[in-house]
C-alpha cells in the first residue's frame, strides 16, 4: 500500500491505494476459517466419543461384556457426535470474529457442550435408551478440555499467520477523531483480533484538517467524510466498515448504506459508545424493528456465585495438598536465610470493604515496614500502586519467591477460609487506590483473588491505568468460564516470570 499526499481520481483526499481485486475476499476468508474449525471439531469430537466408548466398555469393568460389540453403543456415539457438532455450529463457535475476544469463544464452546449433553440426556430418558452414565461422564470430562485445547492451538497458529499479514481484516473507520482513537487503542491492546485500520472518514470534515489522524495505532490516512465511504472502501481494499458515527448518518442513511454494501462482501460493525462490557451482558432486542442494546447487570448472586465458591474450595484444596512439600521447603529456606518469621501477615480490603488478614511467605527483611517510607521516597513518585523490582528490602530467597510467585501459595488458606477467591481483583492495602474515582468501591463488590486478569496480562509491568481498567472489567463481567481461562493463563504467566517482582 502506497500513500501520496494528493487527491486521487475517486475524490478521496490524502491517499492513493491499489483497488480491491475482489469484493468477497472477507467472506472467503471467513468461510475458509469456518471449514478449518469444522474439520478440527469433527476430528476432536469423534476422537472423544471413541475414547469414551473404549474407556467405558473395554478398559473399565462392565457387567455385560456384550456391550463392547453391541451396535446401539456405536449408534449412540455417532448420534452424540452429530448433536455435539450441531450445537457447536448453532452457538456460532466457529466465527472468525470471536478470535481475540478473550473468553467469549471458550464460553460458547462450553455452553454448546452443556446443551449437547443436556439434550442428549433428555432424549435418552424419553426414548428409554440404554446408555452408561460412565460413558457420558468420560465424554464430557475429556471433550471439554480437548475442544478448548484445540481452539487454543488453532489461535496460536492463526496468530502466526496474522504476524505474516494473513487473515487480517482491513478496517475503514467512520467517526469523529475521539471515537477512532478509542477504537485504535482497543485494537492495539488486542492484536489477536486481527483488525488493521487502513483509513478513516470523518463526519463534517474540515478541509483544513490534516491528511493523517494520529492514533495509538499510528498515523491513519483521512480519506474524506461520510459521503465518500463507498469510494474509500473500494480504494483501500477494506473488507470491514466500523461505524462510530451513526448519529451523523441517521437511521435512513445507515439503512441505505447497508443496502448498498450487501453485495460487496463488507462486514459492518457499529461501535455503540460502550467500553469494557463483555458479550454475555449485551443482548440485542429489537423494538419496532429498531435494534436496542440491553445491558444486564453483573452477576452478584445465584448459582454462578455458588459454582465459583465450589471451584475455589476444590482447586484451593487440591493445590494445598499438592504444594505442601514445596511450602515446607520454602519455610525452611526463609528460616535459614535470616532467621525471621516465615509468614507475612497484613490487613487487606476484602469484599464489601471488610478487612481481613492476608498471609504470604515473607519475602522482605523483618524491618521492611519501618523502611517503607524511606524506600518509597527514594524511588520517586509511586503513583497509585507502589512496587519496585529494585526494592532493597527484598531478601535473596524472597526475590526468587517473587519471581516464581511461590510467595502467594499461603493465600490458598485465605481462599479456603472464604476471605479470598482463586480469581479476583488484586487485594488492596487499606487506603491504596482511594485517589482513583470509584475504584475501591467497585472492586469491593467481588472477593479479591490470588490471581486475576491483570496478573495474567503483564503483571507489574502494566501501566497503572491498564491495571485499573482490567480490575473494573473483571468485576463487571466475571463468569465461571472467565475464571477458568484466567486460571489456565496463570500457569503460563508464572512460568514466564515476566513482570513478577
Amino acid at each position: 500500500m502506497t500513500i501520496s499526499p494528493q487527491v486521487n481520481h475517486s475524490g478521496i483526499r490524502g491517499a492513493e491505494f491499489s483497488p480491491r481485486p475482489d469484493g468477497t475476499r472477507g467472506l472467503q476468508r471467513r468461510q475458509s476459517y469456518n471449514r478449518r474449525v469444522l474439520l478440527l471439531d469433527t476430528l476432536t469430537v469423534l476422537t472423544v466419543v471413541c475414547v469414551a466408548q473404549i474407556g467405558r466398555f473395554w478398559i473399565l469393568p462392565t457387567a455385560d461384556a456384550a456391550e463392547r460389540s453391541n451396535w446401539h453403543v456405536t449408534g449412540l456415539s455417532v448420534a452424540l457426535a452429530a448433536l455435539w457438532l450441531t450445537m457447536l455450529g448453532l452457538q456460532r463457535t466457529r466465527d472468525l470474529s470471536l478470535v481475540g475476544q478473550g473468553a467469549e469463544e471458550y464460553r460458547r464452546v462450553v455452553s454448546a457442550t452443556v446443551w449437547t449433553f443436556g439434550v442428549f440426556a433428555v432424549i435418552v430418558v424419553l426414548l428409554k435408551l440404554p446408555i452408561s452414565r460412565g460413558y457420558l461422564a468420560i465424554a464430557l470430562l475429556v471433550g471439554v478440555p480437548a475442544l478448548l485445547l484445540q481452539r487454543r492451538l488453532l489461535h496460536r497458529e492463526l496468530g502466526r499467520q496474522r504476524d505474516r499479514g494473513q487473515f487480517l481484516s482491513r478496517v475503514l473507520m467512520v467517526g469523529k477523531p475521539e471515537s477512532v482513537r478509542m477504537l485504535c487503542e482497543s485494537l492495539v491492546r488486542a492484536p489477536g483480533a486481527g483488525y488493521q485500520i487502513v483509513g478513516v472518514c470523518i463526519p463534517d470534515l474540515d478541509p483544513a484538517d490534516g491528511e493523517f489522524l494520529s492514533t495509538p495505532a499510528g498515523s491513519i490516512p483521512v480519506l474524506g467524510d461520510t459521503s465518500t465511504i463507498e469510494n474509500a472502501l473500494e480504494i483501500t481494499a477494506a473488507d470491514t466498515l466500523a461505524v462510530g458515527a451513526v448519529e451523523h448518518l441517521g437511521i435512513k442513511g445507515m439503512q441505505k448504506l447497508l443496502w448498498r454494501l450487501e453485495s460487496a462482501g463488507v462486514d459492518v460493525m457499529v461501535v455503540p459508545g460502550l467500553a469494557d462490557v463483555a458479550g454475555p451482558r449485551l443482548q440485542v432486542r429489537p423494538i419496532d424493528n429498531i435494534p436496542m442494546f440491553h445491558i444486564t447487570p453483573p452477576i452478584r448472586e445465584g448459582y454462578s456465585t455458588l459454582a465459583k465458591r465450589v471451584f475455589d474450595l476444590s482447586l484451593a484444596g487440591l493445590a494445598v495438598i499438592a504444594a505442601s512439600p514445596v511450602m515446607a521447603l520454602i519455610a525452611i529456606a526463609i528460616k535459614l536465610d535470616d532467621g525471621g518469621p516465615v509468614i507475612f501477615r497484613q490487613q487487606r480490603v476484602g469484599r464489601d470493604g471488610n478487612l481481613f488478614r492476608i498471609i504470604k511467605f515473607r519475602t522482605m527483611t523483618v524491618d521492611a515496614e519501618a523502611k517503607k517510607t524511606a524506600e518509597v521516597a527514594a524511588a520517586g513518585p509511586a503513583g497509585v500502586f507502589y512496587k519496585s523490582a529494585n526494592d532493597s528490602r527484598i531478601t535473596t530467597v524472597g526475590r526468587f519467591l517473587r519471581a516464581t510467585s511461590l510467595d502467594e501459595l499461603p493465600q490458598l488458606f485465605n481462599v479456603l477460609a472464604g476471605s479470598m477467591s482463586v480469581v479476583g481483583p488484586r487485594p488492596l492495602v487499606p487506603g491504596e487506590g482511594e485517589s482513583v474515582e470509584d475504584f475501591v468501591e467497585r472492586r469491593a463488590r467481588m472477593k479479591p483473588g490470588v490471581t486475576g486478569l491483570w496478573q495474567v496480562s503483564g503483571r507489574s509491568d502494566l501501566p497503572e491505568e491498564e491495571r485499573i481498567r482490567l480490575d473494573h472489567y473483571y468485576v463487571d463481567n466475571w463468569s465461571c468460564v472467565l475464571d477458568l481461562v484466567i486460571t489456565w493463563r496463570t500457569v503460563r504467566a508464572v512460568l514466564q516470570r515476566k513482570g513478577a517482582y
